[in-house]
């Protein structure tokens, strides 16, 4: 988790450019992950940036992989794998499916989610309907299409797990995407 906070600091100052983004809660998520290893074994994370949540799920048993637009956070979320000694696997693309991308495009001005690109899921050679789990943090406004992309390209009894840095973590499956499963509290560690 230290290592994530590093590599988004570096990246902010490499790009020189202004990140409406907000570090996702990594100790939260890590308990989710836990929580569901017996109910899923595949893991995606669309747009995994610096890696942190994926190399998390690898470590704690799941298949997981992780689909990032950014080059050089795709580098650097392998140099994550390869540090702590993960088989996570990491590929730079778009997580939106092509016959979805144009779609997405009209939908609103204000969209943020980049979804040119190559087709990340030609290279890692799978769909989004073969995850168990799908983890994303999509941008302020932009969570009912991520729900719709899930319920059209993922398997119905798929997991989705999305974070919000302010409503924390929502759990649905992809046939009710929108509609969240609770979440057991008891399960999370204290935080200072």
């Amino acid at each position: 988790m230290a290592e994530g906070d590093r590599t988004w600091e570096e990246f902010r100052s490499r790009e020189n450019r202004y990140h409406l983004f907000i570090p996702s809660d990594h100790a939260s998520a890590y308990d989710l992950l836990r929580l569901l290893s017996d109910r899923a074994s595949t893991f995606v994370e669309l747009g995994s940036g610096g890696g942190v949540v994926t190399v998390m799920a690898d470590l704690l048993g799941y298949d997981a992989y992780g689909i990032e637009l950014e080059p050089w956070l795709v580098e650097r979320s392998i140099e994550l794998a390869e540090e702590f000694e993960s088989n996570a696997s990491f590929v730079e693309g778009s997580f939106v499916p092509p016959s979805y991308q144009e779609e997405i495009e009209h939908q609103s001005r204000d969209h943020f989610t980049p979804t040119a690109g190559a087709c990340a899921y030609d290279e890692l050679g799978l769909e989004l309907d073969d995850f168990d789990l799908i983890f994303a943090y999509p941008w302020p406004g932009e969570e009912d299409w991520l729900d719709e992309l899930v319920q059209r390209y993922a398997r119905p009894e798929a997991f989705l797990l999305v974070y919000d840095s302010s409503g924390g973590f929502r759990l649905s499956q992809a046939k009710l995407a929108g509609r969240a499963i609770e979440l057991p509290t008891e399960t999370f560690r204290e935080r200072p």
